[in-house]
Parts: structure tokens; C-alpha cells; sequence
């Protein structure tokens, strides 16, 4: 018998099952675009950047700033991508992510803000 992976077995219950697929920078960055155009008309796009130590970070051991790296992940819904970023990369890459970054904000919308008089008072009723 064959042991079925976690995805699969949602498969076959008929769920979605989301992936974290890892890129490389430049495949990670075309994803992004692409997540930043379906999005224009609905949805939310989540960017997060973390320190990744390796091993030895996690250990508690002592890691060098030029060994680490940066992981960074998008989410729109249920389609993940994530990239690794090396430390002698990383200005190259935040180069492209902010040129793409500010192609694609041109869609946000200002927030409508409610004037002080109109809020409704907890003891009224």
C-alpha cells in the first residue's frame, strides 16, 4: 500500500490544496507580477520577508551575515511561490521587487474614513 501525501489526500476529499513552491529570484519575481495583476480587481496579496540562518541558526550557533539569507514568500489565495535570496543578491533583487512593487500600486484605493459625528455611540440604543 502506498502512503498518501497530505495534499492528495485533500484532493480527494475535493479541497484545494496549496503548495509553498520555491523559485529562484527571478521565477519568484514573474510570479509575483502575475499575483500583483490577478489581484487588481479582487483579492489580496500577502509579501513576507524573513531571516533565514540555516541549521545553525536554529541551533543557537553563532552564523556569519554573508552566510544568511533571506526568505521571502507571496500568497494571493491559495497560490504560494518563495524564493531564497542570497545576502550578495539581496540588493539586486529588492531593485527589482521595488521597481515591480511600484508598477503595481497604481490600483490601491485611499481608504474611506468616517467623520467623527456619524459614529455610532456604544450606550444609545
Amino acid at each position: 500500500r502506498r502512503a498518501l501525501s497530505p495534499c492528495s489526500l485533500l484532493q480527494a476529499l475535493g479541497a484545494a490544496c496549496a503548495v509553498m513552491v520555491l523559485h529562484d529570484a527571478d521565477g519568484f519575481l514573474t510570479q509575483l507580477t502575475r499575483m500583483l495583476e490577478r489581484s487588481r480587481e479582487k483579492g489580496a496579496v500577502y509579501v513576507t520577508m524573513k531571516r533565514y540562518a540555516g541549521i545553525e541558526g536554529k541551533r543557537g550557533e553563532p552564523v556569519d551575515p554573508a552566510d544568511c539569507r533571506c526568505l521571502v514568500r507571496a500568497v494571493l489565495g491559495s497560490t504560494k511561490a518563495s524564493t531564497m535570496v542570497a545576502a550578495k543578491d539581496h540588493r539586486r533583487f529588492m531593485k527589482s521587487y521595488a521597481n515591480i512593487m511600484k508598477v503595481s500600486l497604481d490600483s490601491l484605493k485611499k481608504k474611506e474614513r468616517r467623520r467623527g459625528g456619524e459614529k455610532k455611540k456604544a450606550g444609545a440604543a
